[in-house]
């Protein structure tokens, strides 16, 4: 990478005061322009960064020299790009209307959906569903919450209202049932391996809890339980019906699952329609990432974009701030999205890199940041890329009031504002930000924005050449867990090479327990 002639051009530009000059740079008008770009639903307006037009022609060529549109091609061709095991990535296959792995995921899940709300299949207690319960953790959790609150108004509108257990924790699982109805209750236990620890927990629990139930008689035709995973002869071994169980191919990746059938709880929830609609809005941004000039290509332009900031201006940080709580969920899905993929310390040749990949990630409802970290990005020292969201579609003087706050934020973070006679109330300005505008919260374009950030992350994945569709380091600490409980069980604990911190910890809690 740092041999790169056009990596060693970056790194001379970054040095140059002139690059990072918003309060000039901003009034050219030529620059605007060539850094608004528009597809279908989404507009996003990259000019209150901290890129001139020189920066942004090396980035491109950055692009270039990383080989990154045979590296797209690679990727709707489903050749190898998850090179760890050794296989395609097919979850653009499924938003392709003309493609078979579409049709026949679409077609399994609308006749499991429309049996269920037909109430041909009926809870184990005999009862319709009337609620949904998702058991799972990741990209098995965020994506699909993500969809259920912007497509139904933050589930208001469902049709069938789903709940989530994630987290293995006993507080959340006892309110969880606290709040549904438990015999109208159909509980969906989520895993592309159905091997996570954390999601076969809370299975065993909830299964535990209906067999304690009165009336608990499932059969062929009645099941509290169904399951969606890539191994579906392990949902039949904990005794889940052939018919209850929605199986998905191995090449998708989990944080990239929810137009899978993984997406089942969006269609319960939002509709058969809204959640095609969602893959064609997420095919659109397929198309204009295939064809597009990299210099109009919105993926390629915010990955470029991120790229400039971490490994050439040295920023760690990364905001995203959606002004619509109808998107709230969003920081948690980008976060997982961007730290699990790029998180990486070794390139596709097994060799340790020496430059920085993913950024630290948050975020939250736009408003709600300002009265909480807001004034670190307006008076710290630090500076960090953020993007604000915005939706068009307001109906209401307090959703105009949101994205006059949106807008104006940019503004300030841009220009600040000087007090010459209080020194203390100074904001310097010129803090970078992009603001992405949806023209309406629909599906289409929902799926537009999430299939955008999606292919945002494999843009830089290629460029960093690393791959973006494993996260080896998440297994690291479950392992370690799972050693830890079995010599505690065995009280073995000694013969586990532990630190003198991590001992302590542990007998702290087992003398707790005692």
């Amino acid at each position: 990478m740092r041999n790169n002639r056009v990596w060693a051009t970056l790194e001379q530009l970054a040095q140059k005061p002139e690059h990072k000059d918003l309060k000039h740079s901003i009034a050219d008008v030529e620059r605007m322009e060539a850094l608004t770009l528009q597809c279908g639903d989404l507009y996003l307006d990259c000019s209150k960064n901290w890129l001139s037009l020189q920066v942004f022609e090396q980035l491109q060529q950055l692009a270039e020299a990383s080989d990154l549109k045979a590296s797209i091609q690679k990727l709707f061709n489903l050749e190898t790009v998850n090179t760890s095991e050794n296989q395609a990535a097919g979850h653009t296959t499924l938003r392709d209307p003309n493609h078979q792995n579409r049709k026949h995921n679409l077609e399994r899940m609308k006749v499991l959906a429309e049996r269920i709300k037909n109430n041909k299949i009926t809870t184990a207690f005999g009862k319709p569903v009337k609620q949904l319960v998702n058991i799972g953790i990741g990209g098995s959790y965020l994506g699909p919450r993500l969809a259920i609150e912007a497509l139904t108004d933050l589930q208001s509108e469902s049709q069938i209202p789903v709940y989530f257990a994630a987290s293995v924790d006993d507080s959340l699982i006892n309110q969880l049932f606290q709040s549904i109805d438990i015999e109208h209750s159909l509980f969906c236990i989520s895993s592309k391996s159905f091997g996570t620890a954390e999601t076969l927990m809370n299975a065993e629990a909830v299964i535990e809890k209906l067999k304690q139930r009165p009336g608990y008689l499932p059969n062929d035709n009645q099941s509290s339980l169904m399951a969606i995973t890539a191994k579906p002869e392990r949902a039949k071994a904990i005794g889940i019906n052939d018919s209850m169980i929605l199986p998905f191919d191995t090449t998708i990746g989990g944080r990239f699952s929810l137009w899978s059938s993984i997406g089942f709880p969006i269609m319960l929830a939002a509709g058969s329609d809204a959640f095609e609609e969602m893959l064609d809005g997420a095919n659109i941004m397929d198309n204009h990432y295939l064809e597009t000039p990299f210099d109009k290509n919105m993926p390629v332009v915010l990955a470029l974009i991120g790229i400039w900031y971490r490994n050439f201006i040295g920023l760690s940080g990364y905001a995203c701030l959606p002004y619509d709580a109808r998107l709230r969920c969003f920081p948690k899905w980008l976060q997982q999205l961007m730290m699990e993929s790029t998180g990486k310390m070794h390139n596709l040749q097994g060799q340790t890199i020496d430059y920085p990949t993913s950024p630290w990630v948050f975020g939250d409802h736009g408003q709600l940041s300002q009265h909480a970290f807001f004034q670190a990005f307006h008076q710290g020292i630090d500076a960090l890329p953020m993007d604000f969201i915005g939706v068009l579609d307001h109906d209401s003087p307090s959703q105009r009031f949101l994205l006059f706050n949106m807008i104006a934020q940019g503004a300030a973070l841009m220009s600040g504002e000087s007090h010459e006679h209080i020194d203390n109330h100074d904001c310097p300005g010129n803090k970078p930000s992009t603001t992405l505008l949806l023209n309406s919260m629909n599906p289409k374009a929902v799926g537009q924005l999430l299939a955008m950030y999606e292919h945002m992350i494999y843009t830089q994945s290629v460029i960093w050449n690393i791959n973006c569709f494993d996260q080896p380091g998440v297994e690291l600490g479950k392992k370690l867990a799972k050693r830890i409980e079995k010599h505690v069980q065995e009280n073995h604990l000694d013969d586990l090479p532990l630190d003198p911190s991590t001992q302590n910890l542990i007998k702290k809690v087992m003398n707790h327990e005692g």
